[in-house]
């Protein structure tokens, strides 16, 4: 049942050193699936998943996550951007989607889109943080609070990420994720990404990309055990190097 109705990915691999939680991307996308409740059950009593991330913001989805000790990500599509940006379409969409099920439903994040700046158009990207911003207000001016404003990002962003020391964003996405993280900074939010080893692979690399082979930053002389740590890194020396070491890092997608 587990592998018919989520995306089995790791979700929420939250880089601090306070605490961590490993879940799954619930995705509805096949035939014959089981309905929230269900789904809720088996992820209750037979996993020890404490986090989901859904790609919309379903209802019947989020009512079945109620006291059920599991948080939740849900997602605002990359349509609504541009009108999310307009305060009293923030606020509605707060007063729609998340007002009648918070706090019962433990919704930690709101995830505004999708990989936007991979997969957006102009529309998209250019009114990405402007939205976030109006949608963390909304949150304010409601009285909801404990709910984190980020958005997810393809790998795509980077430049350079080997050796990881000397990872950077792309110059044509920079000026954004500047203004994003100085926003992910004063709202204590993370930095969503979704590094995939996977996309990274090449047959040169695969002992790398599978566990089986260490690699050495010879810049900071750091041990890598596996890619997908050297990738973590890349994206933690790029955000440094933009002036943002202290913006947590939180992993929406891997496989």
């Amino acid at each position: 049942m587990a592998s018919k109705l989520l995306l089995l990915t790791l979700l929420l691999l939250h880089l601090s050193t306070t605490a961590f939680s490993i879940g799954v991307n619930y995705g509805t996308l096949g035939d014959n699936l089981p309905p929230p409740s269900q789904v809720v059950n088996f992820l209750k009593t037979q996993t020890i998943i404490d986090a989901v991330k859904i790609f919309d913001v379903n209802p019947e989805m989020i009512k079945a996550f109620a006291n059920s000790g599991i948080s939740l990500i849900v997602t605002l599509p990359n349509g609504d951007i541009p009108t999310i940006t307009k305060p009293r379409a923030a606020r509605r969409w707060i007063q729609q989607n998340i007002k009648p099920f918070h706090p019962a439903t433990n919704i930690r994040y709101i995830s505004v889109g999708t990989e936007v700046l991979h997969w957006g158009d102009v529309a998209q990207k250019s009114n990405l943080v402007a939205a976030m911003r109006t949608l963390h207000h909304a949150l304010v001016v409601e009285g909801i609070k404990g709910i984190k404003v980020s958005t997810p990002h393809s790998l795509g962003i980077m430049l350079t990420s080997d050796p990881p020391s000397q990872g950077r964003f792309r110059p044509e996405v920079t000026p954004t994720l500047t203004s994003l993280l100085r926003f992910l900074r004063e709202t204590s939010s993370p930095l969503m990404v979704n590094p995939y080893p996977y996309f990274g692979w090449n047959p040169q690399n695969e002992n790398y990309a599978l566990f089986r082979q260490t690699l050495v930053d010879p810049i900071t002389k750091k041990t890598y055990t596996n890619m997908f740590d050297g990738m973590m890194d890349s994206i933690y020396s790029a955000a440094k190097a933009l002036g943002f070491p202290d913006v947590n890092i939180l992993v929406g997608e891997t496989g």
